[in-house]
């Protein structure tokens, strides 16, 4: 079954980079996911400007016009990503925790607290993309789940740069 659908890109116009961000039910449910995105890394635009282009995309350009977000409408086969959880209990988390070496400023989705665990669902659109990283107590990324921590001085940890594609 197709259906159709509201996909986040951000773009970097000068690096040519362009990464998914979630796809969502209506558009203004994809503006409010790059709200939320925003909101969870503290960033205030205030110039932002909603562009419609020929083809009909939403461009949403902040502060420069180089980095944009760009809302595509597409079809698709199938579902969207699911968005609903239960949490993890307590053991496994701390087996999670243990298995990832994760320090007391790193957290799973898990151990966040729901309101910031709402607005990661509403910024990935999908329950699986937001497990697989580690947040700051804040929510906001710090590495995925799965990429390699590179052990520095022997007593702090440096992130290798992941591709989040988020």
């Amino acid at each position: 079954m197709s259906q159709t659908v509201y996909t986040n890109y951000w773009q970097n116009r000068i690096g040519n980079i362009r990464k998914e961000h979630g796809s969502y039910k209506t558009e203004e449910e994809a503006i409010a996911g790059i709200k939320a995105w925003w909101e969870l890394h503290k960033e205030n635009h205030k110039h932002v400007q909603y562009n419609r282009t020929n083809s009909g995309a939403l461009e949403i350009v902040y502060d420069d016009k180089n980095y944009v977000y760009r809302i595509e409408k597409r079809t698709i086969e199938g579902a969207l990503p699911k968005r609903t959880y239960r949490l993890k209990k307590a053991g496994e988390v701390e087996s999670l925790r243990g298995k990832y070496n994760l320090n007391k400023e790193s957290f799973l989705f898990d151990e966040l607290p729901e309101p910031i665990r709402d607005r990661l669902i509403l910024a990935m659109a999908d329950i699986q993309k937001a497990r697989s990283h580690v947040y700051d107590k804040d929510g906001r990324l710090i590495r995925g789940l799965e990429d390699k921590v590179i052990l520095k001085n022997n007593s702090s940890f440096k992130n290798k740069i992941p591709n989040l594609n988020i």
